[in-house]
């Protein structure tokens, strides 16, 4: 099963203003880095929005956002690039927060740095305003008719262009001021939006879930989600350190992959803790790799969100009326699976259960862990319900 709807095939827009097919560095330093530097230049609410492409160019893309003034997003698979930055909106998109989506919508130039602007990045078109500038920075010119459209391409290395950039541009407060950083701190971050726990008849609500894990779990981690309804929980209330904490592979639309994902990303950086955060359906895909996890001997911990269903599907399809025996399972012991493939194991349904994550931490970490969470369901959640309003 999908986890939901399927990216269609992006229109082709009219050409950019200016989209120079020069290579690297070369075409930073002529006519379009000028037209970019003007266009900052008449912005008064400059948004960044910064992409796979950019994830080596945090230095130069904030010294110019200082300069102008610019708020800093991500896309998804970006996330953590600017983590630590007084003007950090952290995702753009359908993950987004209340608050960055406020201020994307308030933009008046949306400038997207090695980012394609699609239309998850862009909340199905919703965060791009009306009259709202939009400028894309990247190596393949091909991006420049993709997605949103943009009134202006610049063919070009991230950091190069972001360098000739700043030394065009004169300092304005542009976007940031005093109440703008006041409010970032407050409601920046998902885990700072109130909510009701709906924890309670042997079920844990998944917000106090992942919160709660956050806050035990090290910092130092790589956090990688698979998808289904479940995705956004783990992938916005649970924090990482850097553009390197968050391995995401939606591009497949498809569920089954997260516990792989996180198995590569533990083999590539065993300095960070690696956390597999899967649904039940997903995780009935991958169980044969639990024993991979063991032979291995990754220090990994292994979060189950379950709903006994295919989340997604019950939550698109059953208000419509459609049957739904193929999409609902009778429970399963995930812990015994855990168990019986050679990982410790503890079962959560209220947030009193996360002391065996605790101990498990404070231990020797000798096995790695899964953590079988029986999470509310009663409704989808906010980033599907987003998804699915759009189509």
């Amino acid at each position: 099963p999908s986890t939901g709807p399927t990216a269609p095939a992006s229109a082709p827009a009219s050409a950019p203003a200016f989209a120079p097919a020069g290579k690297g560095a070369g075409a930073a330093g002529g006519e379009a880095s000028e037209e970019l530097a003007r266009l900052l230049g008449r912005a008064r609410r400059p948004v960044f929005i910064a992409g796979r492409g950019a994830r080596h160019a945090r230095g130069e893309l904030e010294e110019l956002a200082g300069r102008v003034g610019a708020l800093l997003a991500t896309s998804a698979v970006a996330k953590g690039l600017f983590r630590g930055s007084p003007w950090d909106l952290d995702v753009s998109g359908g993950f987004a927060t209340p608050l960055a989506a406020e201020l994307i919508r308030g933009a008046d130039l949306v400038v997207g740095w090695g980012c394609a602007l699609n239309m998850w990045t862009t909340g199905h078109g919703e965060l791009i305003s009306p009259g709202t500038k939009v400028a894309k920075v990247d190596l393949d010119p091909g991006v420049f008719t993709a997605y949103a459209h943009a009134d202006l391409g610049v063919a070009g290395d991230v950091a190069a262009v972001a360098r000739s950039v700043t030394a065009r541009v004169g300092e304005a407060a542009g976007y940031r001021s005093a109440g703008i950083a006041r409010r970032i701190r407050a409601e920046g971050r998902w885990r700072d939006v109130p909510y009701d726990d709906e924890s309670g008849g042997g079920r844990i609500d998944p917000r106090t879930l992942t919160i709660g894990l956050d806050d035990l779990l090290p910092h130092e981690r790589i956090v990688a989600p698979d998808s289904g309804n479940f995705m956004g929980y783990p992938s916005m209330l649970m924090d990482v350190p850097d553009e390197f904490g968050f391995c995401f592979t939606q591009a497949f639309q498809s569920i089954g992959l997260g516990l792989a994902t996180a198995i590569g990303a533990a083999v590539a950086r065993p300095d960070r803790l690696p956390v597999a955060a899967l649904g039940d359906g997903g995780a009935l895909m991958g169980l044969a790799d639990l024993e991979t996890v063991v032979r291995l001997g990754l220090p990994m911990v292994i979060v189950v969100y379950d709903d006994e269903a295919y989340g997604a599907e019950v939550h698109h399809f059953g208000p419509h009326g459609h049957p739904l025996g193929t999409v609902t399972f009778p429970p399963v012991d995930f812990a015994a699976i855990a168990r019986g493939h050679g990982l410790d194991a503890v079962t959560v349904t209220e947030p009193a259960g996360l002391e065996g994550v605790a101990a498990w931490l404070d231990g020797p970490r000798e096995r790695p862990l899964l953590v079988h969470a029986k999470v509310t369901r009663g409704h989808a959640s906010w980033w599907l319900e987003g998804a699915f309003r759009s189509h």
